[in-house]
């Protein structure tokens, strides 16, 4: 389910194989969705080279994070189901913003389809949306998010109005999606960079923290200064992130046996919020 496109993708070796229902939509909002047409190996080479000009006491383990992720593409995700799924995400983990997107969805059953012999639920619209009553939202037990996601729900524009902000200035976006409650400044990045593909956000959370460190040697004042500025990690620094994001994550909970080392905790969306 991702917003108005349903689709079933699984791993086919080298490819990815991927399932529609039938008459709700065409492969290339698939396509389009999976970001598989956009120039991602020339965004990565350009980020890659000037993190290692730039970083040069760094740049093997630069190479090694590029080359753990190769291939990696960036979302290109439904606004509103996206917005709303980050606001819920505050101090809980991917997997339970998850069930509570699915839960929002389920509210409106004329949404149901059947894909790969399950059924699934397109995420409603904004008018829909607006007709959820106070008891539906307290039912999805979302504590003090509820309050948040009824005050998205009355303040957040309608599709298209939200879609004519891409021709804004980043800056500009950000200073109107911080107006909202629950959103601080890594769920802006996140806004900016899976909804409008700003390339150039640069959302921080504990992993892309710790693999600044680890991989660029910053000192903890060295990331607090990107998160308000990431320039200095130059073009398509979105791109390096979410490659960080993986390569950190993946080395610090995959289990050595060869020093006993103890799988590490993953930690809670948006803890830096």
């Amino acid at each position: 389910m991702c917003g108005n496109l349903a689709l079933d993708v699984v791993p086919a070796g080298s490819s990815l194989r991927v399932t529609l229902p039938a008459g709700t939509a065409v492969m290339a909002d698939a396509a389009r969705f999976l970001g598989v047409t956009d120039k991602l190996h020339d965004d990565a080479a350009e980020s890659c080279a000037y993190l290692c000009a730039h970083y040069p006491d760094s740049a093997a383990a630069v190479r090694e994070v590029f080359a753990f992720s190769e291939g990696l593409h960036l979302l290109h995700q439904p606004t509103v189901e996206t917005i709303i799924g980050y606001v819920l995400s505050v101090q809980s983990s991917v997997e339970l913003v998850g069930r509570r997107l699915n839960a929002v969805a389920e509210l409106f059953p004329a949404n149901r389809r059947s894909l790969a012999g399950r059924d699934v639920f397109l995420f409603p619209a904004m008018v829909e949306l607006r007709s959820l009553t106070t008891a539906e939202l307290e039912r999805l037990h979302l504590g003090y998010r509820t309050k948040w996601l009824r005050e998205l729900i009355a303040r957040l524009p309608e599709e298209n109005a939200l879609e004519q902000l891409r021709e804004e200035r980043p800056l500009e976006r950000r200073r109107f999606f911080r107006t909202f409650a629950g959103i601080g400044p890594k769920v802006c990045s996140c806004i900016d960079l899976f909804v409008y593909g700003n390339d150039d956000a640069f959302p921080v959370d504990v992993w892309v923290g710790r693999g600044l460190e680890h991989v660029l040697g910053f000192s903890s004042r060295e990331v607090r200064a990107v998160v308000g500025d990431p320039s200095a990690l130059g073009p398509h620094c979105g791109l390096f992130g979410e490659y960080l994001f993986r390569y950190e994550r993946e080395r610090s909970v995959r289990l050595d046996p060869a020093c006993g080392q103890t799988l590490a905790k993953p930690p809670r969306s948006a803890d830096t919020d």
